[in-house]
């Protein structure tokens, strides 16, 4: 027998997004200042500080964030959101084309980048050998070092006045390889783990990298705001849908998504 399964209505409203947003309009709006700060400061506890040594503390001892260009970060991140949404099919505007953008048709988007914040900081990870004559363990260990982007973007509706804000934080950090050594001159055994060191433009990477990110968690986010403004009376839709733009299906579940602040 052939039982045929009809869809939900959040998934049909879903496809429906999908099919018709194209040259919808976004007006971003970017900012021209990047947060830095390094979490992880090494000072005398006995000395008290006032908050501005300690600043001076962090950035003097800060391994990237006193290397990184502000004006580089910011331009590769904004050029890569604007970009990835063109692709989504959106007509994208930004300051210059605020008179265009509000003659357009809605529904349009505003999209305010209010803040972006670097942090780097590092932890050790810790890892047992052995003494190949004695079996007594030892340990040693490796620094890890991780850059994070904080983000948080005020979106709305044109010519509705409401506005969320949305909240998201990726991250780079070195990477461990681990494995068997075997030392016969100095008579150890044990794991062996090897450090891939976050370089500058690993960093420069990740702000292309996280511009796209934004866009595509974007598109979800419209695609779910649709879903909610178009359900019949009555009925609440419990799942996040997500479009996979490797496969190019629409998917709902567990997976990244912007934190909604307010």
């Amino acid at each position: 027998m052939l039982f045929l399964a009809r869809c939900s209505p959040e998934r049909n409203l879903a496809r429906q997004y999908i099919k018709n947003h194209t040259g919808n309009g976004i007006m971003v709006i970017p900012i021209n200042e990047l947060l830095k700060d390094n979490r992880t400061l090494s000072y005398d506890t006995s000395v008290r500080y006032n908050p501005e040594q300690l600043d001076s503390m962090a950035w003097v001892q800060s391994e990237f964030v006193k290397r990184i260009s502000d004006s580089i970060f910011l331009t590769l991140f904004t050029n890569s959101l604007i970009q990835e949404l063109g692709k989504e099919g959106f007509d994208v505007y930004v300051d210059g084309g605020s008179d265009v953008f509000l003659s357009l048709p809605d529904p349009k988007w505003l999209i305010q980048v209010v803040q972006l914040e670097i942090d780097e900081q590092h932890m050790y990870n810790y890892y047992q050998m052995y003494d190949a004559e004695t079996d007594e363990p030892y340990y040693d260990s490796l620094r890890i070092n991780q850059v994070s982007l904080s983000s948080w973007f005020d979106v709305s509706r044109a010519n509705t006045g409401n506005k969320q804000v949305l909240f998201l934080e990726g991250y780079i950090q070195d990477q461990i390889k681990r494995g068997i050594d075997f030392n016969l001159m100095e008579g150890t055994i044990g794991m062996e783990a090897n450090r891939s060191a976050i370089r500058m433009i690993d960093i420069y990477n990740m702000a292309n990298a996280l511009g796209k990110k934004h866009a595509e968690l974007l598109f979800d986010y419209f695609i779910n705001d649709y879903i909610r403004d178009h359900l019949p009376a009555g009925i609440v839709n419990r799942k996040y849908f997500y479009y996979d733009h490797k496969s190019k299906t629409l998917k709902h579940g567990l997976t990244e998504r912007f934190d909604v602040v307010n």
